[in-house]
């Protein structure tokens, strides 16, 4: 789009979320005055999310109720308003991202302006299987950074070798996206941990599964040796770079973000091993005395897809516990910071928040 255009079609997805509602606020509360004097359009399930949204908001957001992400038609017709879509929903929902793609195309038709696609996707799309040895890196230790590897390419290689449902909806932003012209730019994220900013979901979903998981298995696991690497951001943190995202969009023409196969950006900020996630949530039970002990039992991959099915609702899935709980995923987020991300949640912040998790868990009463 045109950094002249004074009033940007926005529409977000998933806007009821821990992401999506984060990413709300953070637009909202932007002293940018393009984005300041934009209403943000919110694709929602059912009309009492839609009064929640108005009755805090005002008109600062436009509430567009469907049926759900298999509503194509009512998707399609949502993004076809628009000029920049960014879809915080689901990242493993094919058919829902072609819909908002089409419907940008066809805003591009009517109005000739560049339309534009924000994804979110996950780290996942990169992990070995280093317990089970189905995937592993020739280099141990690997990162990828965004500003000098072909992670597109990287990408491609791994769909072709075997189909991972996150991994296909991304590359099918990016090749739809250039095949009808609309600009993409994916946001790959880590674990996820802090407090969200939005109306309806604020707490990560990993730590606080896993806690649960542990609660009623009586101890605390790890899959395998525990010495899997993954990188993790704040919350808060993504959400800025969510709204810089944005900004560099509609104030700047974005100019200088990354689109297409190029496109593919990262958002960590700290790492950490799964061995050391699992002793510090372990840590914090026995201190609350909820379990025996504070040490860490390891097991396979077979026995951790029983152990920790509560994490995929009851499903037992090898491979996406051992992507979840044990791989490696190491990533570089050069792109982001050049173009002025500045996160400043750190380790402290990160361990903090694992203990706030776990009692929020307790708190709970799940």
């Amino acid at each position: 789009m045109s950094s002249t255009n004074a009033s940007p079609q926005i529409l977000l997805t998933g806007a009821t979320g821990y992401i999506g509602g984060s990413v709300l606020t953070s637009l909202l509360n932007s002293p940018s005055p393009v984005l300041s004097a934009a209403t943000i359009t919110c694709l929602v399930r059912g009309q009492d999310r839609a009064v929640k949204l108005t009755s805090a908001y005002g008109d600062r957001v436009r509430p567009v109720v469907y049926k759900d992400l298999d509503d194509i038609e009512a998707t399609v017709a949502a993004a076809a308003q628009h000029d920049v879509v960014i879809n915080a929903t689901l990242g493993y929902h094919p058919a829902s991202a072609q819909a908002l793609l089409r419907g940008l195309a066809q805003r591009k038709a009517s109005t000739g302006r560049d339309v534009w696609m924000i994804q979110t996707s996950g780290t996942s799309n990169l992990a070995d299987r280093p317990v089970t040895r189905i995937w592993v890196e020739d280099q141990e230790g690997r990162e990828f950074d965004d500003a000098t590897d072909d992670v597109y390419g990287y990408e491609k290689d791994r769909e072709t070798d075997k189909p991972y449902l996150q991994r296909t909806t991304e590359l099918g932003v990016v090749d739809t996206g250039l095949e009808l012209g609309v600009k993409t730019l994916v946001i790959m994220s880590p674990t996820i941990f802090g407090t969200g900013t939005g109306l309806f979901h604020n707490t990560s979903i990993q730590i606080p599964a896993y806690t649960l998981c542990v609660l009623r298995h009586g101890h605390a696991v790890v899959v395998g040796d525990g010495k899997g690497v993954w990188d993790h951001v704040h919350m808060k943190d993504l959400a800025d770079l969510y709204l810089i995202m944005v900004w560099q969009i509609v104030e700047k023409g974005g100019e200088s973000v990354p689109s297409g196969k190029k496109g593919i950006i990262f958002s960590g900020n700290g790492r950490h091993s799964w061995l050391e996630m699992t002793q510090a949530v372990a840590a914090t039970l026995h201190e609350e005395g909820k379990i025996a002990g504070p040490q860490v039992q390891s097991i396979g991959v077979p026995e951790a897809a029983k152990v920790l099915s509560l994490y995929l609702g009851g499903v037992e899935n090898e491979e996406y516990i051992e992507l979840g709980f044990a791989s490696n995923a190491r990533t570089v987020s050069s792109v982001a910071r050049n173009l002025g991300w500045k996160p400043t949640r750190g380790e402290d912040a990160w361990k903090e928040a694992l203990r706030h998790d776990v009692k929020y868990v307790l708190e709970s009463k799940v």
